[in-house]
């Protein structure tokens, strides 16, 4: 895949990821009723494969272009219902939406100060293991 597309897919929507397919299945919806000696076959299979396989496509290809980031942090503390609050490695402060890690934390399996890390899908955390044993 090209470097330009690359960076259409990542920085593609999610929202994105419905539209698009509701547009071509409304295009080829709108082109089968104005062409009525074609074949109405070949416009339902594809008005349906539009709605079907092509948002799972358009989604497919969003995620395989977002690369996941890992980190190693410090544990702060919690801030708030499901909130939690980490140090990065560079010494930014950041809170972060994430209900495991603050359930973890307030029933005293993960303590302040404790290592962490975390993996990141664009802003989400996605999975976080402890380096402390």
């Amino acid at each position: 895949m090209g470097l330009k597309m690359r960076e259409y897919c990542r920085r593609m929507s999610y929202l994105t990821t419905l539209v698009i397919p509701i547009a071509v299945a409304l295009v080829i919806a709108f082109v089968g009723l104005t062409h009525p000696q074609w074949p109405r076959v070949y416009f339902i299979i594809g008005f349906l494969a539009a709605l079907i396989l092509l948002p799972g496509v358009t989604l497919g290809l969003k995620l395989s272009c977002t690369p996941v980031v890992e980190e190693d942090v410090e544990f702060l503390g919690t801030y708030g219902p499901g909130w939690i609050g980490v140090r990065h490695a560079n010494g930014a402060v950041a809170r972060y939406h994430h209900r495991g890690l603050y359930e973890m934390h307030q029933s005293g399996h993960v303590r302040r100060g404790e290592r962490l890390r975390l993996r990141f899908l664009e802003q989400e955390i996605i999975s976080w293991e402890s380096l402390e044993d």
